[in-house]
């Protein structure tokens, strides 16, 4: 009884409320986009806020990732090579890069948020070298595919039930 009237208060909130509930949960890694728009419009909300809203919630996360990330990695070329090296020799890092390498920016991108999610696939873009700028594109366009998407699919699931 409690959920269905706190989801009930959701419903008639205002809709900027709304808005910033939808991106803060867009913002959580492995929820993202693809689980803030199923919840969003399953509540009530409208399908187009609640898609944008899980699209800048989880571009702002992501984008924070990209950022942090490029910094360590710009840190860690300034150690010796002595240390880098013993590093690279690490059979993970080596997985990875060979992963990578096999898929590129865009594989990886697009294909994160279903093996690992946006955020770990930013992280593995730009501690693979990827240039920044590529990993920004990129995972804006996973971003917005996966939210698109997922609120399309959504729709078409509740249009057929109420058909």
């Amino acid at each position: 009884m409690e959920f269905e009237s706190f989801f009930e208060q959701l419903r008639e909130s205002n809709p900027l409320v709304q808005f910033f509930g939808v991106m803060v949960v867009a913002m959580i890694p492995f929820l993202e986009g693809y689980f803030a728009v199923p919840l969003g419009i399953a509540v009530g909300f409208p399908a187009l806020l609640t898609i944008g809203a899980a699209i800048v919630g989880n571009w702002v996360s992501v984008m924070a990732v990209i950022l942090a990330s490029d910094r360590f990695r710009q840190w860690m070329q300034g150690r010796s090579k002595s240390q880098r090296t013993q590093e690279k020799e690490n059979k993970r890092w080596q997985k990875g890069q060979k992963l990578f390498h096999k898929y590129g920016v865009p594989g990886v991108s697009l294909l994160g948020p279903l093996l690992i999610g946006d955020h770990i696939a930013a992280l593995i873009c730009i501690a693979s070298g990827a240039p920044k700028r590529s990993v920004v594109l990129w995972q804006t366009v996973a971003i917005v595919v996966w939210a698109v998407g997922t609120g399309a699919l959504v729709l078409l699931g509740i249009n057929a039930i109420n058909a």
